[in-house]
C-alpha cells in the first residue's frame, strides 16, 4: 500500500512537471473533460495519467468517466490532481475494455457516486 502511494505521488510530480504552464483554477479551460495520456501498469492496479487537473475541474475522489467515440465504457476516480494533471485509478470497465491513450474523461453529473 505504501508503494502503491509513492509510485502514485512520483507519477503526478512528472506529470505535472511536464505541463508546468500556469493557469488560475477555474479558468475557462475548466470544461470537466481531459484525454488520456497514458496507462501505467503497476502489480496492484494501472494508473490512469490524465491532461488535466484543477484547472480542468478534477479534484481527489471525483469520479469520472471513461468514453471512446461518444460511447462511455468504464469508471474511474481521480486518486491525486495538480494544476494540470491528474492520476486516476480504474473503478470499473466493460468486459474486453481497456483505457488507452486518448481515450476521453469526462466528469459525472454527481461526482461523488
Amino acid at each position: 500500500p505504501v508503494r502503491n502511494v509513492l509510485t502514485m505521488s512520483a507519477l503526478l510530480v512528472a506529470a505535472t512537471a511536464v505541463g508546468a504552464e500556469v493557469r488560475a483554477p477555474g479558468a475557462a479551460e475548466a470544461d470537466g473533460k481531459a484525454p488520456v495520456v497514458a496507462v501505467v501498469s503497476a502489480r496492484a492496479t494501472d494508473l490512469v495519467v490524465l491532461d488535466g487537473g484543477h484547472d480542468r475541474g478534477f479534484r481527489p475522489g471525483t469520479v469520472c468517466n471513461v468514453s471512446r467515440d461518444g460511447r462511455a465504457f468504464g469508471a474511474v476516480v481521480i486518486a491525486e490532481a495538480g494544476l494540470r494533471r491528474s492520476v486516476a485509478l480504474i473503478l470499473s470497465l466493460d468486459p474486453s475494455a481497456a483505457i488507452t491513450a486518448g481515450d476521453l474523461v469526462t466528469l459525472r453529473a454527481n461526482s461523488r457516486i
